[in-house]
């Protein structure tokens, strides 16, 4: 069977620093089931395709095609944009909001 969705699916996961577990306890996916359809054993159902979407961040046509139907509308991110974004996906949750609310200070601060 064709394995480019599951190694998307995989790919994008590791990306995100989630692990099969973090999936299994957010979705109704077992971490069987994902491990059988990262390894392209299974496709994935509609259902698990969307759960897997969210959790993910991605949309179902970039999982199944490798594009996504707005990527023509997507916004272009500098390098300072990029370095903020994937190190915030670093950060444990307490940090992140940490940020968020340093954030908001600044935000306030500028909109005076």
């Amino acid at each position: 069977m064709d394995n480019i969705i599951g190694q998307r699916i995989k790919e994008r996961r590791k990306e995100l620093k989630i692990t099969q577990t973090q999936i299994q306890q957010e979705t109704s996916i077992s971490s069987g089931n994902l491990s059988c359809i990262e390894n392209g054993k299974y496709l994935p159902s509609a259902v698990a395709l969307l759960e897997l979407s969210k959790i993910l961040d991605c949309s179902i046509d970039w999982m199944l095609t490798g594009k996504s139907s707005t990527s023509d509308n997507s916004i272009i991110l500098d390098n300072k944009e990029n370095e903020l974004l994937n190190g915030f996906r670093e950060l444990p949750e307490d940090d992140r909001e940490e940020l968020l609310c340093l954030l908001h200070l600044k935000l306030r601060k500028v909109r005076k």
